[in-house]
């Protein structure tokens, strides 16, 4: 099969194109012919170093696929299914994860660092690790390649962690992002008041038309307009997307009390925090790392009811083409996912 490997750490010329050999399931796995492999920002953190991996490897950690070979001990699905995939793989028989955390085990192995991902035609993994998507309604199959890594670290964030309600402001940080253009719907279909921040002055229109009810455009600061909109108080939550370039901001913005969930961080360098300002407004940061298995079955839901519409591109399994996804990516200049569709 036709795969893309990471090869070492690097530019993106360490990304190459392969023939390597269909994956054999083992009795607990299942094949999944890709059908869609999201490319994420991590995928480039990892490449360049930052984070651990065995090398060479396979990346791709957001897959969503169709069930072609099983082994013979799995259970709950069947050949032909339309499944989403977990980021990574938990151990079952480990009590400490136990459903509900099983994202945070100590042992867990990440898929496209520890074990191949889904850069390939072909991808296998544990059936337990899997959601079926069923009919995917009006959303195409590999829209549902970033459930778990997208959708579902949003409603960790907003619901299981943040513990959003009804009416309260939330403030979506890098909004014309992949993370962020999809953290403005699921707000919205939360029944949040969403106010969307960007940069880019081309991307306001596209922030909108996900139903933020405030877009502000910024070049330094965005604070100050975040507090206006909000008459003063800033919002309840916020969800920050960017991470280490506009933390500050987003702490100044919040509301007393607020809760700043920190989703992601384009730039891995040791940051600063304002510790009395968290302090004397009584900020709560969180981290948020991903989804589990409950909150990747309500990603799917989500999307097969159109509440969340994902919003994305596809592009071929061709070295050239991954390694401009990943060069896009690192300069900021996405709008929405980019999806691998082999």
């Amino acid at each position: 099969m036709k795969a893309v490997v990471l090869k070492g750490f690097g530019d993106v010329d360490v990304l190459v194109e392969e023939e390597v050999g269909v994956p054999r399931v083992g009795d607990e796995e299942v094949l999944l012919k890709v059908e869609g492999c999201g490319v994420c920002y991590r995928d480039t953190i990892v490449r360049r170093g930052f984070m651990k991996a065995r090398i060479p490897v396979i990346p791709g950690h957001e897959v969503s696929g169709f069930i072609v070979e099983m082994g013979g001990s799995v259970s709950g699905f069947s050949r032909g299914d339309l499944v989403a995939s977990l980021i990574y793989v938990f151990n079952p028989r480990d009590p400490e994860c136990r459903l509900g955390r099983e994202n945070a085990c100590r042992g867990n192995r990440w898929v496209g660092e520890d074990v191949n991902g889904c850069y390939a035609e072909y991808v296998k993994l544990p059936y337990w690790v899997l959601t079926r998507v069923g009919d995917p309604g009006e959303a195409r199959p590999e829209a549902y390649s970033f459930s778990a890594c997208v959708i579902g670290t949003l409603i960790r964030a907003f619901k299981t962690l943040g513990e959003a309600r009804e009416g309260e402001y939330v403030l979506v940080t890098g909004a014309s992002g992949g993370v962020g253009l999809h953290a403005v719907q699921v707000g919205k279909a939360l029944g949040l008041k969403v106010i969307a921040v960007t940069r880019r002055e081309d991307k306001a229109r596209i922030v909108e038309s996900m139903g933020a009810d405030n877009v502000i455009v910024y070049r330094d600061a965005f604070a100050e307009e975040v507090r206006r909109v909000t008459d003063g108080r800033g919002p309840d939550i916020v969800i920050e997307t960017v991470g280490g370039p506009t933390l500050e901001q987003s702490i100044r913005a919040a509301n007393r009390g607020g809760r700043v969930m920190l989703i992601g961080n384009v730039d891995p360098r040791p940051q600063q925090l304002l510790l009395g300002l968290i302090i004397l407004k009584e900020v709560r940061v969180l981290g948020v790392l991903n989804s589990t298995l409950r909150e990747l079955g309500e990603a799917v839901e989500l999307i097969k009811s159109g509440k969340v519409k994902p919003f994305y591109k596809t592009i071929d399994l061709d070295v050239e083409q991954v390694r401009e996804a990943h060069r896009i990516l690192e300069s900021g200049r996405s709008t929405g996912r980019i999806v691998i569709k082999p």
